[in-house]
């Protein structure tokens, strides 16, 4: 998964406006926290009316989200060969983008404000955690088509939170703590195996 914008249906995109939101965001959660980091703000330093940011993210922790994580448009997966390889290679991706200044700065609000808000929580359920569930199935697809994989013998809700979760808790709250991404992938791969 890349640091991308989100992508909604209606205008077409424009790169230059993505890329200075993204750039905004980051910027001002390094100055000023997630907090600081306002619409209003983030407007005022892309060059952008509020209304362009509103027209692509639905909410301040989604459009913090898509800048400093991942939006709806990631790449495609890695090709490795192999399931293992595979998960080896998005566990290291969820590790860069996971471990980047921005990214520390905003998840822990973000979570926060999601705890409180049902809509919200949905809605980046929908759209942001929903790409990476769909990148999971082309990887799972792949590894079908190979003959590593039965039918139904991936859930891809429960091995995204597999791999994602032990990468956050030890970048979040145990930042001194190294988990070795291919480490995780592995034994995620292993539980999936034929």
């Amino acid at each position: 998964m890349t640091a991308t914008t989100s992508y909604t249906a209606g205008r077409p995109r424009e790169a230059r406006i993505d890329a200075a939101v993204r750039d905004a965001v980051v910027g001002l959660l390094a100055e000023s926290g997630y907090a600081g980091t306002t619409i209003g703000r983030i407007a005022a330093r892309a060059g952008v009316g509020r209304g362009a940011l509103y027209r692509r993210w639905r909410s301040k922790p989604e459009l913090v989200f898509a800048a400093a994580v991942h939006g709806v448009a990631l790449p495609e997966p890695d090709d490795t060969g192999s399931l293992e390889g595979d998960l080896v290679a998005l566990a290291h991706r969820i590790a860069a983008l996971a471990g980047t200044d921005a990214a520390r700065a905003a998840m822990p609000a973000v979570a926060l404000e999601l705890q409180g808000d049902a809509a919200l929580a949905g809605a980046l359920e929908e759209r942001l955690f929903a790409a990476e569930r769909a990148y999971l199935e082309t990887i799972f697809a792949r590894a079908r088509e190979r003959g590593e994989l039965d039918e139904d013998a991936a859930d891809a809700e429960l091995v995204r939170l597999l791999l994602v979760g032990p990468l956050l808790h030890a970048l979040l709250f145990s930042p001194g703590t190294a988990v070795d991404p291919a480490r995780v992938a592995r034994a995620v791969a292993r539980g999936l195996g034929r």
